[in-house]
């Protein structure tokens, strides 16, 4: 007695995936989301992000409203931009972490072999890790944001100031801060990519980010060409928030948020389109 084989077909939980092998974009885009929810690190990064930025959100409106000296100024709507937009300034490094640990994280733990034989068109599973880093840091962005500004809100109104919550200028800083988060996410998804070892691209982005950009900042302001440091990431993303502390510590508020959304933009191209050359050419071992 013979029996007939019948032919093999992919098929993943919304159909076919075709006939070119691998899984659906849709099925890629899942496990990516499986990939960084089913750890810990996603919430704690999470959770130390809204606490860091609404605590130093916190201390920073307290200073400004009972310093004698303080040179913050919560009388008028772009007075209170800073305060509400400071975690932009300080906490873009946890989106950008969750971007190059989307990467960086499969080598480590060697998932990375699996992950291209379930799929081996590298573009897809690159092209679902940008969306998924883009989504994670929209998310973390636009928690963060709310409840910082809830607690400059809540200070400045317990303190008889006016919150200029309805304002367009602080509407404006608000959304567009969010706005810079999700493209720091993406950031993170190409420097991850361009850098393989986990420690070395989040010290690198620690010192960049974090000391390296600021100092140069700052010497820009001090030759007398403040402006200059709007061309670097962190600058961008400070003018397409609507200026931070930073800004305004270096007289650097000479362009637009649009200006600022370009150049981050540019910069978030740029980094995704090497990485994703990168991550076509990865040994994966």
């Amino acid at each position: 007695m013979s029996t007939v084989a019948e032919p093999l077909t992919d098929i993943d939980a919304g159909g076919a995936t075709g006939t070119g092998g691998g899984t659906g974009i849709g099925v890629q885009l899942r496990s990516e989301i499986r990939k960084l929810t089913t750890t810990k690190l996603w919430y704690i990064l999470l959770l130390a992000m809204v606490l860091c930025s609404a605590g130093l959100t916190g201390l920073m409106v307290l200073g400004g409203l009972n310093a004698p000296n303080s040179p913050l100024d919560f009388g008028t709507a772009q007075g209170v931009v800073p305060a509400y937009n400071l975690p932009v300034a300080l906490a873009c490094v946890f989106p950008l972490a969750v971007g190059v640990m989307m990467v960086t994280g499969e080598y480590n733990s060697r998932t990375i072999g699996t992950t291209l034989l379930s799929e081996p068109r590298r573009m897809r599973v690159y092209g679902a890790k940008v969306l998924v880093g883009l989504g994670a840091a929209f998310a973390y962005g636009l928690l963060t944001m709310a409840v910082s500004a809830l607690v400059a809100a809540g200070l400045l109104s317990g303190h008889g100031e006016q919150t200029f919550l309805g304002e367009t200028s602080v509407l404006g800083a608000l959304f567009g801060s969010v706005g810079v988060m999700t493209l720091w996410g993406a950031i993170g998804v190409g420097v991850g990519s361009l850098v393989r070892n986990q420690a070395a691209a989040i010290v690198g982005i620690l010192l960049l980010t974090q000391f390296l950009e600021p100092a140069l900042r700052i010497l820009f302001s001090a030759m007398g060409s403040p402006d200059a440091g709007n061309l670097l990431p962190g600058g961008a993303g400070d003018v397409a928030s609507g200026g931070t502390v930073l800004t305004a510590a270096t007289d650097a508020g000479g362009a637009s948020q649009p200006f600022g959304f370009l150049v981050l933009a540019l910069y978030a191209v740029v980094l995704v389109a090497l990485g994703g050359l990168r991550f076509a050419r990865y040994e994966a071992s």
